[in-house]
């Protein structure tokens, strides 16, 4: 006999957001690399290098979106393999995230650009390192909700979505 396993139906929705953080990353990250590169042949977006901050932002989005695609297959059709597999890759995209988080917030707090004058792409680079750290954060946010709810789902293998929520009383 088989264990059947459930998971929440939000980790549907928290994969779907997980898909679309990294469409956007990889959105922000061609944009990042026409400014810092192509536009303003920076060498550094504050104490981080340009190749690092850049490295990071072109690689993570394979991660994000493969754990989020996972995740909504694992809700959609939950085995044990599923969901080891699927909490292994939120793991990871967890924890890249939070070295993402690091890196970001170094380089969006220490960004200034070596100018004289005032222009348009130095206020850009700001806000494009702001959006990708706080798409960041939201990608470790869906990571760690749904790496909570897998936990949940394995070590309760016969609870359904409704009995496991609700307190048992057992006079």
């Amino acid at each position: 006999m088989s264990e059947e396993y459930t998971l929440k139906l939000e980790t549907r929705a928290l994969g779907a957001v997980q898909i679309m953080n990294g469409m956007i990353y990889s959105a922000l990250g061609s944009l990042c690399y026409a400014l810092f590169v192509e536009e303003g042949n920076g060498r550094d977006t504050g104490y981080v290098p340009v190749i690092v901050t850049l490295t990071y932002i072109f690689l993570s989005p394979p991660f994000f979106v493969m754990s989020g695609s996972f995740s909504i297959q694992t809700q959609k059709h939950p085995t044990k393999y599923k969901l080891i597999f699927s909490l292994v890759m939120n793991i990871i995209s967890a924890c890249l995230s939070a070295l993402g988080i690091l890196i970001l917030s170094i380089a969006s707090l220490t960004y200034h650009p070596e100018a004289n004058a005032y222009n348009w792409s130095h206020l850009t680079g700001g806000m494009l390192l702001q959006y990708v750290l706080f798409t960041t954060i939201a990608e470790v946010i869906c990571a760690c909700f749904i790496i909570k709810w897998i936990g949940v789902a394995i070590h309760h293998p016969e609870c359904s979505e409704m009995s496991c929520t609700a307190p048992i009383d057992r006079r």
